[in-house]
């Protein structure tokens, strides 16, 4: 069976990306496959944040990290379920993956060994300055993936 990947964003994933990927699911006659990757050093990236304002000190407790990466799992099952909802409801075979890992990798790794015709992701949006930089994980998805991708960017606030 043909398959639509949507990869989920652990800032949220909009509503309007998440329809997109269930009718493009149901207008190709293929099931949906969703993404929801628990990037290696997410903590981290929270962790820089939180001592840049002096908000915690320089080595965050295991206790700590632990309680982070347990809520992103947690939001990734909401995330999960929201989709789940909207396929059922558009009567489209779902099938969640929720994956530890790089970002890039995970993603090339689902379209590869899955089938996936369209992949669906969505982009960070980037400060201007580091646009000329840098390349988002989702351009680097695009320009190595073996089928088409459709990426969003995310909306501010």
């Amino acid at each position: 069976m043909k398959k639509v990947l949507l990869v989920l964003s652990t800032s949220g994933t909009g509503q309007e990306v998440i329809d997109y990927a269930v009718g493009r699911a149901r207008k190709e006659g293929a099931g949906l496959i969703a993404l929801y990757i628990l990037e290696t050093g997410l903590a981290n990236g929270v962790f820089d944040t939180f001592t840049d304002v002096g908000f915690i000190g320089d080595k965050p407790s295991q206790d700590l990290s632990e309680a982070i990466m347990k809520e992103y799992r947690q939001r990734g099952y909401e995330e999960l379920g929201r989709v789940q909802v909207k396929a059922m409801e558009e009567a489209v075979d779902f099938e969640p993956l929720m994956e530890d890992g790089g970002y890039v990798e995970k993603t090339l790794e689902a379209i590869e060994g899955r089938g996936v015709l369209a992949a669906v992701l969505v982009k960070r949006r980037e400060k201007m300055f580091l646009k000329y930089f840098s390349i988002s994980h989702a351009d680097e998805v695009k320009a190595q993936a073996r089928c088409e991708v459709v990426i969003f960017t995310e909306r501010e606030g």
